[in-house]
C-alpha cells in the first residue's frame, strides 16, 4: 500500500519537523479556517481555534493511528475545539449573513432586503439544530465533504451522519415554513 503525501507529511510532523508542520498548516489553514468559521460565526473565534487545533495537532501528532485520512484527524479535533467554545458562549448559531451581504451588489433595494431577509431567517433556523446537525449540514452544504469523512471526523458512521444532516434539513424546513405561514 502506497502512503499518501498527507501520511508522509504527517509522519514527519510525528518525528517533530517543523518544517513540515509548517507546510501541514500552510495546507491545511485556508479550508479549516473557513470550516471553523461557519460554525462559529465569529473570525477572531475561528482564528484562535485554528491557532489551538494546530496546537493541538502538534502536541498529539503521537495519537494519530491512520485510521482515517489526516484531513479527517485535523477537522475532528478543529470540531471538537469548536464545540468547546460554542459551548463556553452557549450558542449555536451559524452567520452566513456576513457572506450573503458580501454577495449583494445593492443594485435593487427589493431584492437586497428579500435576500437580507432569507439569509436571517436560514441564520436563526441553524440556531434550532443539535450540535451534531449543525456541524453535519455546514460540512456537508458548505464544504461539500462526503458523508464517510463527516461521520469519520465526528466520530459516526456514514448513515449516522446522513440521519443527522436529514433530520437537519427537516428541522430547517419546518422552522422556516412555520416563519414565513
Amino acid at each position: 500500500m502506497t502512503k499518501t503525501a498527507d501520511i508522509v507529511l504527517f509522519e514527519k510532523v510525528q518525528s517533530r519537523d517543523s518544517r513540515a508542520f509548517d507546510q501541514l498548516m500552510r495546507d491545511y489553514s485556508p479550508e479549516l479556517y473557513n470550516f471553523i468559521l461557519r460554525i462559529v460565526s465569529n473570525s477572531e473565534d475561528a482564528q484562535d481555534i485554528l491557532q489551538d487545533t494546530f496546537v493541538r495537532v502538534w502536541e498529539k501528532s503521537h495519537q494519530f493511528k491512520g485510521n482515517s485520512s489526516v484531513k479527517t484527524w485535523i477537522f475532528r479535533i478543529a470540531i471538537n475545539l469548536s464545540y468547546t467554545h460554542l459551548k463556553k458562549r452557549n450558542r449555536w448559531s451559524l452567520s452566513i449573513l456576513d457572506e450573503v451581504k458580501s454577495l449583494i451588489s445593492g443594485s435593487d433595494p427589493v431584492q437586497d432586503t428579500e435576500r437580507e431577509y432569507n439569509s436571517t431567517l436560514l441564520e436563526k433556523s441553524l440556531a434550532f439544530l443539535t450540535p451534531r446537525q449543525h456541524a453535519v449540514v455546514v460540512a456537508r452544504i458548505y464544504q461539500d465533504l462526503p458523508f464517510a469523512q463527516i461521520g469519520a471526523a465526528l466520530g459516526c458512521s456514514e448513515n449516522s451522519a446522513k440521519v443527522h444532516f436529514h433530520e437537519g434539513k427537516k428541522r430547517i424546513e419546518t422552522y422556516i415554513n412555520r416563519q414565513v405561514g
